[in-house]
């Protein structure tokens, strides 16, 4: 009579065992690393800057329009840029991102800390285009953020409007005290505006 040799059985239920614990062990934490980031909802928290526009010298009023599905434009007031962007944050329940931002409209002279502060609090994209918009939160409420950037890219590129990303302005206004940007309207992007640090 032969004897069955049982080690091997063992061997081979002990292995197999081990082998559903790792694998269970694995699912758990994989389970437990997808949930912990779609229960904090990092992305969703967030609407995406694409265009502001900043009016007012002492008090500021910001309209704020956004990428993809935050298609709601915000206005908010505040003492300063952070105050008003703060604001804006409590009325639409989101944190903005600012670091895609596309388009600046402002208002007037005056502008050099406020793109100082944009440059290095919002840390904008160094293409983010600035230009001069008497009334730019009626601009962004009334034609989209799309369309003003094709309305400048159009002026520029058939030189009725300077090239006038932030950080050209910027280096002009702190070089010669003033820049030149392109001035929209309604109409579009209808010349050149000359931005002066006063």
């Amino acid at each position: 009579m032969q004897k069955r040799n049982t080690g091997s059985y063992k061997r081979t239920v002990g292995g197999s065992m081990k082998n559903i614990a790792v694998f269970i062990l694995t699912a758990l934490m994989c389970a437990s690393a997808l949930t912990g980031c779609a229960a904090s909802g990092r992305v969703h928290d967030k609407s995406y800057l694409r265009a502001v526009s900043i009016e007012g010298e002492n008090e500021k009023t910001l309209t704020f329009t956004f990428y993809g599905e935050d298609s709601d434009i915000v206005s908010a007031v505040g003492e300063d840029i952070a105050s008003a962007k703060r604001t804006a944050e409590l009325i639409s329940g989101k944190e903005i991102f600012t670091g895609y931002t596309e388009l600046v409209i402002t208002d007037g002279d005056g502008v050099r800390d406020g793109l100082v502060y944009l440059m290095n609090e919002w840390r904008v994209s160094p293409s983010c285009v600035v230009v001069y918009g008497e009334h730019g939160g009626e601009l962004l409420r009334d034609i989209s953020a799309e369309t003003l950037m094709g309305m400048v890219n159009r002026a520029i590129s058939q030189g009725i409007s300077p090239e006038c990303g932030i950080i050209t302005v910027l280096g002009d206004i702190l070089n010669d005290h003033s820049a030149e940007v392109a001035e929209i309207t309604d109409r579009g992007a209808t010349g050149t505006y000359y931005l002066k640090d006063s």
